[in-house]
């Protein structure tokens, strides 16, 4: 037997307008859907499958030229230079889809002698506490916590005389292993 719908609910079927005339207050992700509807004829790699999964869970970042060039530039930074790539963060943080986490994910994959990931897992195992952030945080407090979290992993690293650039891997798999679920 079917469901009865929710008497408060609408159906498409009900609406005695013109459907189609909703589609000018459709905006979700606009110049990537635009060129994702133009690919249907194409074969399909793995680049554009990613271009797909990005889109359908809101995370597609696209990154300006002068945003690409200063992070082509952290190639030569050593560790504990972190804080001079303060730029670079915020500009990241101002791009749509990308918050702090993204941000140290492409950072890290950058450069991974100077830039680790930060996330709930990672920051937990470090300190023992809640994720301290939040989608509504000022990007200067992002961007402090981070850089204080990258001086805490240079420590660890010395002090457990253990690889920095895989410091946010293990940290990772510590915290799920010994701290449990978020």
């Amino acid at each position: 037997m079917p469901k009865r719908k929710d008497k408060s609910m609408k159906t498409a079927n009900e609406y005695d307008e013109n459907l189609e005339d909703l589609m000018d207050c459709y905006h979700y992700q606009s110049d990537l859907t635009k060129k994702l509807d133009g690919v249907s004829s194409l074969d399909f790699d793995q680049a554009l499958i990613n271009e797909i999964v990005l889109w359908k869970v809101n995370r597609y970042a696209p990154l300006s030229p002068g945003i690409l060039a200063a992070l082509n530039s952290l190639n030569n930074l050593e560790q504990g230079s972190h804080r001079d790539a303060s730029l670079v963060i915020e500009n990241l943080l101002h791009t749509p889809g990308v918050d702090l986490s993204m941000a140290s994910a492409i950072l890290r994959f950058k450069n991974p002698k100077v830039f680790q990931i930060i996330d709930r897992h990672a920051y937990r195992a470090v300190y023992g506490k809640k994720y301290p952030l939040y989608p509504s945080s000022s990007h200067n407090k992002k961007i402090k916590v981070y850089f204080d979290y990258i001086d805490k992993l240079i420590l660890l690293s010395e002090a457990k005389n253990i690889e920095f650039e895989i410091l946010d891997r293990v940290l990772y798999v510590f915290d799920k292993k010994y701290n449990g679920k978020l």
